[in-house]
């Protein structure tokens, strides 16, 4: 107090001028006396900024540890240290408390990644960890605000696995699938199962989706499904897809299947059939046409098939024959009523079945053959034996005939001596 009096006294005994230049002098030397205080008082040394690793899953914690040491007047300056954690949009979402301590210090940070407000547009995101101090003069109102590090660090969620048991690729029109879907995770060191997850499951055929459900999973992490191809599935190809939904620790991650649904295939088992025919045979085919439902044998009861006939490539005989009730087919064709005069003398014979909505086509060839010259070797042996017959019966009157012809003159001649003797 002392020194401003005698610096006031001085000071009024001065001219206008010489006050202007004094005071302009005790100005710069105030300010040169408070940079010189600010140097003297204020400092951070910053150490460093760590944190446990850099990619992160988000239900996980992020350790960070930091040292610094820090000094500043208190009396006339405000000075502190402190953590902060920004999003990808340079959004602040977390802080450490902020450190005015004076000294040396290593601190530790948990911070939950499930407590803060991280956008998951993507599959993961991107934070900055930064270290900064803070510093305010209270005489020249001066404010500084440094950040000394950033560390960058990435959290993910995580991928969930999903296994099929009961799951084929192709089943026929009619069957049921059963199938159970285990969801778990093996990122961590031993499998989790998820449990009371909403799983969302889609049927998509000729991009359309078929049928749409949400199941939950059970305490192994399961669902149950129960697939009717009658129902759910069409004909050709069909998608499953399975997904999570609404998790915030687990993606939406797809899990696509594909299962084709096949018509079913019609089996014809051959009764009777006589492959080898002579002319005057007719022809009898007898068959069995029956398929496979819902893994029972099902009878094609009254269904139309058709009948070809060929000579080589040429089409000689057609028609359509009806199965029974049973689904046995019998056919009976007099050779009269298809054309034998041609050359051949083996036949294609094909039936046909055009199928339905849910069974395939199906076409079964057999193989006829004529054995026309067989019935031609009769014939002619016969006719051989009737001509051989008669041969040897001519000569045989031949004989007969001169034999008696000769006894009949001997008789003359005696008759005529007989009378001439006498």
């Amino acid at each position: 107090m002392e020194l401003f009096r005698f610096l006031y006294i001085k000071l009024e005994k001065l001219s206008v001028k010489k006050k202007n230049q004094f005071i302009f002098l005790l100005v710069i030397l105030i300010d040169f006396l408070s940079i010189i205080s600010f140097v003297n008082a204020f400092y951070v040394n910053f150490n460093f900024l760590k944190t446990d690793k850099t990619i992160y899953f988000i239900d996980e914690d992020i350790k960070i540890n930091a040292s610094w040491e820090l000094s500043y007047d208190i009396n006339n300056e405000n000075s502190y240290v402190q953590v902060q954690i920004f999003n990808g949009s340079d959004i602040k979402i977390w802080n450490s408390p902020e450190y005015d301590e004076i000294g040396f210090f290593e601190k530790n940070w948990t911070v939950n990644l499930q407590q803060l407000n991280i956008d998951f547009t993507n599959y993961s995101n991107i934070l900055y960890i930064k270290f900064f101090s803070y510093y305010k003069d209270f005489f020249t109102s001066y404010a500084d605000c440094t950040f000394l590090d950033a560390i960058k660090i990435k959290v993910i969620k995580r991928k969930p696995l999903c296994e099929l048991t009961g799951y084929r690729d192709r089943i026929k029109y009619g069957d049921c699938l059963y199938l159970t879907a285990k969801f778990y995770d093996d990122s961590s060191e031993s499998n989790l199962f998820l449990i009371n997850y909403s799983i969302q499951f889609k049927i998509y055929s000729n991009n359309f989706i078929s049928y749409q459900s949400t199941y939950t999973t059970n305490l192994s992490g399961m669902v149950d499904l129960c697939l009717n191809s009658l129902t759910y599935l069409n004909l050709g190809q069909n998608f499953l897809v399975f997904s999570i939904i609404d998790s915030r620790i687990y993606n939406d991650t797809k899990f696509i299947y594909e299962l084709c649904l096949e018509k079913n295939q019609l089996i014809i088992d051959i009764i009777s059939f006589n492959e080898s025919l002579i002319e005057s045979e007719d022809l009898e085919i007898r068959l069995f046409c029956y398929y496979y439902f819902n893994q029972s044998l099902k009878p094609l009861a009254i269904y139309n098939i058709v009948l070809k006939i060929y000579d080589y490539k040429t089409l000689i005989y057609i028609n359509e024959y009806k199965t029974d009730k049973f689904g046995v087919l019998t056919i009976k064709i007099p050779q009269g009523s298809f054309n034998f005069n041609l050359k051949g003398q083996e036949f294609n014979i094909n039936i046909i079945f055009n199928g339905t909505n849910f069974l395939n086509n199906k076409t079964l060839s057999l193989s006829l053959k004529i054995n026309r010259e067989t019935y031609s070797d009769k014939k002619n042996s016969l006719q051989m034996s009737i001509l051989s017959f008669m041969s040897i019966l001519i000569i045989i009157l031949i004989v007969l005939s001169f034999i008696i012809s000769n006894k009949k003159n001997k008789s003359k001649k005696l008759l005529t001596d007989l009378i001439i003797r006498y």
